[in-house]
């Protein structure tokens, strides 16, 4: 039986587990052919171990995807 509800919109936000004084998480947002990185509030970084540093690359790899999308779509790219 095929799935009654779909996402109807690309994906614009990632949300990445990490390690910093509160187990926080950064963010990955894709706007109008940019990507936002966005660290937890009060952190000047953060550390990425074996299982963080591979989503972290997965998601920006699909924030790349959908930002190229953006600009295709609007003729800037």
């Amino acid at each position: 039986m095929e799935s009654v509800i779909r996402v109807q919109r690309p994906k614009r936000e990632w949300l990445l587990r990490c390690y910093s004084d509160r187990e926080d998480v950064l963010s990955l947002e894709v706007q109008d052919g940019g990507i936002d990185l966005f660290l937890p509030a009060g952190s000047d970084g953060v550390r990425l171990e074996a299982a963080q540093i591979a989503a972290f690359q997965d998601a920006l790899g699909e924030a790349v995807e959908q930002a190229e999308a953006d600009l295709r779509a609007t003729g800037r790219g």
